[in-house]
């Protein structure tokens, strides 16, 4: 991250550089990285920013790195059942990351 970050023109070359910066370490989490495009998460004008390992603002909408994401996702030991709560969760990215490592809660 930072003035290194790796930029990419889609999600899988996003996930390409998070594997080789080896931010993604676990293949279950690589699988939900591939599987959720952060091309979604930004508005249309700014969308050629998604696919860089950099934060993004525009007005109130945030989106930390992706390496952030991978530290966060890789380290909370997330699995099916559990729940998760994300104040100021901003625009859902990380949310349905997590939603699909958790599951349909019991």
């Amino acid at each position: 991250m930072g003035s290194s970050a790796s930029k990419g023109s889609n999600n899988d070359e996003l996930v390409d550089n998070l594997l080789k910066d080896q931010y993604l370490k676990t293949p279950s989490i690589q699988q939900i990285f591939r599987a959720v495009d952060r091309g979604l998460y930004f508005t249309k004008e700014n969308r050629n920013h998604a696919y860089d390992d950099s934060a993004w603002r525009s007005g109130y909408i945030h989106l930390s790195a992706p390496g952030i994401y991978c530290e966060v996702l890789e380290n909370l030991e997330l699995g099916q059942g559990m729940s998760f709560l994300n104040l100021g969760s901003g625009t859902g990215y990380l949310n349905t990351m997590a939603g699909l490592i958790i599951g349909k809660l019991k």
